[in-house]
Formats: C-alpha cells, structure tokens, sequence
C-alpha cells in the first residue's frame, strides 16, 4: 500500500511517477560554470573608457571580493571553465580604461595586465623567467582543492584589445603564440617551470571569435594551437570554437569544419554559447545541442563531443522573469540537458552566486545546490510525467541503493515570450545581428504542482523521506521529515511555478 504525504488536493496536480527499481544507466555530471572559486578580478559594473564614454555591464555582476570555495563544495560543481577571470587565466591581455569597483573606487584596467601569464608577448616563450604563473597557479589550485577539474580558455577574457589573433601578419606570429600556450600546457599537466600535473583535459580555442576576429585568422591560429597543445600533452583534448552566435554561419561553421577536415585537423570536442534570447525557454539548449549535432555529422565530426561552455538566461527583464523564475529556469534547463546531445555544459556565471563570504548562495546558487545533490545519486531512474516546457523533472538513486533524490522543477515561459516573434527570428541591435531558432507556441495545463508516486521500493524496509524547496517566496529550506514504510510512496503538493521541489528519500537508520 502506498504511503501518503499531501497537502489539499486541487485538481491541477501533475502525475509523476519515479521507478526505484528501473535504472536507466549514468547519469551526466553538469555541474559546470564559468570563472572562479576564487574572485575573479574585479569585474566591474561599469567601463570606463574615457572621461565621455561608459559601457554598462551587460550582466551587471560585480566582484564580491570573496572565495567561493564553500559555495562550489555544496554544489558539487566538477567542472570550471578558466574565463573572464580578468587577467588571471589569460595569455596575454591588453586592458584599457578604467575600472570602477566594488568599493566605489576607480582604478586604471591596466592593473589586470599584470596578472597575464605572458605579461610580454614579445618575449622568448621557452624562457621560464617570462612567465607569471602565480595568480592562475592560485585560480588552479581553488578549483582543484575543490574537487573540480579545468576547461581552460587559451586566449583572454572579454574586453581586452590586444587584437590577437588580428594583429597577427606573419606565421611567425602565429607560431610565437602558440609556442606560449604550448608552455602553458606543459606548466599545468607536465610540471614544467615548478609546474603541476593537473592533466587538464579541455583546452578551449579563444572566446567568441565570431564576434570579433577574421576567420581565416581564427583557423590557422586553431591548427597552430592544436598542435602545440598535442605535442605538450598527447592526451590533451583540443576544441572551439566557443561560438557567441550559433546560427550566424558559415565562416564559424561550416568553412571552419571545412577547413579542419581539408588540413586533417583535430576537434575533439565543439563549444557554443547561448543566453535565450527573447525566449527564455529552457528547452531551447535541447533544440540548439540537436542542430549542433547534426551539423558537426555532416561534416564527419560524429565522434567530436559538443560542450556549452557558456549559457544563461540573461537580458530578459526582471519583471518577466524573477530570480526565483531564473532558477527554476537553470534547474529546468540542465534537467533536460540530460536528453539532449550536450555532453557538458559551463554556466555563465558562479562566483557572484554564493554571496559576499562565498557560502550564503542566492536562489540562483541554490537551485546549483540542489542539482549537485544528483552527485551522491548517480544512478537515473525512470520518470514519467514531465514536459518539455518547463515541467522537468530528474531522480537518481545511490550505487547501493540506499537513497534516491528526485527533483522537479516548475518553470513557465513568461506569457509575452511564447509563440512566434512578432518581427520574426533576425535580431539586430548593438553592432549585430542575430539568427535566433523560432519560439514555441506553448500553453499550460495541470501545472499547480505535483501528484509523485515513487514505486518500486523494498516493502520492509523504512525510509526517511524530506522535503526542499526554492521559490520565490521560499529560500532553500526543509519543508518536511516523515518516515515511512512499504513499496510505493505518494506525494501530493501545490508547487506553483516558479518553484524547485527535492524529494530526498533514503533507507531509515531506525529499521
């Protein structure tokens, strides 16, 4: 017989069903983000570029100053892309203006450049005395004391003008460039210079290129910098090209995948960003991992894994969208990643989400929380009952099998966003133009909350069954503890979207 927890039943709950005894393979970590634990390095609110001229943040973080080691550990992430650290992490870079900080303070951007690990780019690159290591040594050993692992990022974080690789004239250039990563990689996985062994697997070609470089330029760069990387770390997998505009091709897609197969070029895996443009629909990246699969097929790439190795729901107004719905959105997003070609995934970003001492996380860095949990339940398990339109829900269980954690998280679409753009799929603005997939007509039913049934548990056994949930009126928090008894379990709640529900079951202590 089923055991019951419910609240008043209305009508509209949704029926899922979790099969404890039906397991479905491993599931996928995701449980990437970009840049820290340690603070990156000062980013501001607002560039100043001279006396007249401001450019606004177009996320409007800001540097907290604070080490979010205690925050990545709750959140099991287990995989830091090195990016916009600011200097740290970067090649070479060459700020300009000013910066305004935290504290109010305005200092010169030249003040990153220090923090290159190649402060000279003309310097000899097999001279150990040009490098300096010592503030990505640090962002290194955070990442790793944490139990995480790089996607490193050769290249330089966003609003640098260096103009590499366009100031690049001659193949000498080139070679140069790559000859410093080359030393980076032996740095990092060989030892090299009072270097590590940290076996970096991911090594990432530049950022964006898209947006800002001759594609030719990018390729032979690309080839340059697959070979050095190669040659330092056989092992070493080497990919990009971090596309900022996923369907603005062909020169980053198709004459780029042209170009890697004509001169026998490695890609080991493919990267692409998307930040939902007026959709906020977190079955977008599904959609966006598909077209990318197919695309990398055709060209003879099946076996080139595909990472998001940026990705969030930005520039959607926060009276359509609260934080409570931007979790719920993430949480809902990366549940479905699970069914889509996205092997990996780096969200944009974590350090600011985990609060001025690093450990009181917001409902963003709540909702990486409880998604982390899946760590200690790797195990999928059968659920019936979700959707593709924000109803999403995941359950794992442990190797022995002693505890099962099931998430379901609520998220709607904000009514204005649904259906096609009245303008159509092109945007233009800010210097670029935009290829965006069509939105989805979708409508609601039967979304006030949840009707989970939990089958196939053993019938003599106790199980402690609690509680979570974030929401907009909820910080994470328990909502419940019962002990139970039998081989199925119901649970009847109201969980009005945007709302995030884990359900932590595990064998009683007390048989």
């Amino acid at each position: 017989m089923a055991q019951q927890i419910s609240d008043a039943v209305p009508p509209a709950l949704r029926t899922v069903t979790v099969d404890a005894a039906k397991s479905l393979g491993p599931m996928k970590a995701l449980r990437g983000v970009n840049s820290g634990p340690l603070p990156w390095s000062d980013r501001p609110a607002v560039e100043r570029l001279s006396d007249e001229v401001e450019v606004s943040d177009r996320t409007g973080y800001r540097s907290l100053g604070a080490d979010a080691s205690a925050g990545y550990r709750q959140a099991n992430v287990d995989l830091v892309r090195i990016h916009d650290n600011y200097g740290t992490g970067d090649i070479y870079a060459n700020f300009q203006g000013t910066r305004l900080m935290a504290d109010g303070t305005v200092v010169p951007a030249s003040s990153l450049n220090a923090l290159v690990m190649f402060p000279n780019l003309a310097a000899d690159p097999s001279h150990p005395a040009n490098y300096n290591f010592g503030p990505t040594d640090r962002l290194m050993k955070s990442i790793y004391d944490i139990g995480g692992r790089a996607l490193f990022r050769i290249g330089a974080s966003a609003g640098e003008r260096s103009g590499v690789p366009n100031a690049f004239t001659t193949e000498s250039d080139f070679e140069h460039y790559a000859d410093i990563a080359r030393h980076v990689v032996l740095h990092y996985n060989k030892g090299w210079n009072q270097g590590f062994h940290y076996n970096v697997k991911y090594w990432e070609v530049l950022n964006e290129p898209d947006g800002r470089f001759d594609p030719l330029k990018y390729y032979k760069l690309y080839g340059k910098l697959a070979a050095a990387v190669k040659s330092a770390d056989r092992d070493a997998l080497i990919g990009g090209p971090a596309l900022m505009f996923t369907h603005n091709g062909p020169d980053y897609r198709e004459s780029f995948l042209k170009y890697l197969r004509a001169n026998r070029l490695p890609l080991d895996f493919w990267t692409f960003h998307d930040y939902n443009v007026d959709a906020a629909d977190p079955y977008l990246y599904v959609r966006l991992g598909e077209d990318m699969r197919k695309l990398l097929d055709s060209h003879g790439f099946q076996k080139t894994s595909i990472i998001m190795s940026e990705w969030n729901v930005l520039g959607i107004n926060p009276e359509l969208l609260t934080l409570g719905g931007r979790a719920a959105f993430t949480a809902s997003a990366i549940i479905y990643m699970q069914d889509s070609p996205i092997d990996d995934q780096t969200f944009y970003m974590a350090p600011n989400l985990f609060g001025e001492d690093g450990k009181t996380s917001n409902k963003m860095g709540q909702a990486l929380i409880v998604l982390g949990k899946m760590k200690d339940t790797p195990i999928r398990l059968s659920v019936q009952g979700a959707d593709t339109y924000g109803f999403a829900v995941q359950a794992g269980k442990s190797a022995d099998g002693q505890a099962i954690n099931i998430i379901i998280s609520n998220y709607e679409v904000p009514a204005s966003l649904r259906g096609p753009r009245p303008t159509g799929d092109r945007i233009e603005g800010g210097g670029y133009a935009i290829n965006l997939l069509p939105r989805r007509a979708i409508t609601y039913e039967r979304n006030d909350g949840f009707d989970l049934r939990v089958t196939g548990l053993e019938a003599n056994k106790l199980y402690r069954v609690e509680r979570y949930r974030i929401s907009d009126v909820w910080d994470y928090r328990l909502l419940s503890t019962v002990t139970v008894k039998g081989s199925a379990l119901k649970i009847s709640q109201i969980l009005a979207p945007p709302s995030i529900e884990l359900v932590s079951i595990s064998v009683s202590s007390s048989q």
